[in-house]
């Protein structure tokens, strides 16, 4: 529950944000034609062109040392067949055979004929009377 009312906050949230900002854009239109992009000019610095900076792959080798890894050596387990044979610890299961019951083979177990009836329903006068009712 706390959930589906979190979601519902949210959603509602998100409309309403979204409304919001369609009124303010609506309002921010501009009215005149005669309005120019100005871009200024963008300043070169100092620290834009510092090799020290920039340079990293020749910074990378001369404080780092080559990181190798050592050989992998096979062993026995890993060619042995027994070892990957997952089945081998496994045994197969038997089940016992079915055995036919005295509860099978009667006739009185599967006579379809005789069905339970309930007696049939009565109204009472306890049932209609409309001071109980009240």
């Amino acid at each position: 529950m706390k959930t589906i009312v979190k979601q519902i906050a949210a959603g509602t949230f998100i409309a309403l944000f979204i409304l919001i900002g369609n009124v303010k854009s609506e309002a921010a239109k501009t009215k005149g034609k005669t309005h120019k992009a100005v871009e200024i000019t963008l300043q070169l610095e100092q620290w834009m062109t510092d090799e020290n900076i920039w340079n990293t792959i020749a910074l990378n080798t001369t404080e780092f040392g080559r990181e190798t890894e050592a050989e992998l050596e096979l062993e026995n387990w890993m060619t042995n067949g027994s070892s990957w044979n997952l089945n081998s610890s496994f045994a197969e299961e038997m089940e016992a055979e079915l055995a036919i019951e005295s509860w099978m083979m009667s006739d009185e177990s599967w006579e379809a004929n005789k069905i339970e009836t309930k007696p049939e329903l009565f109204i009472e006068p306890w049932m209609i009377d409309e001071n109980i009712w009240k």
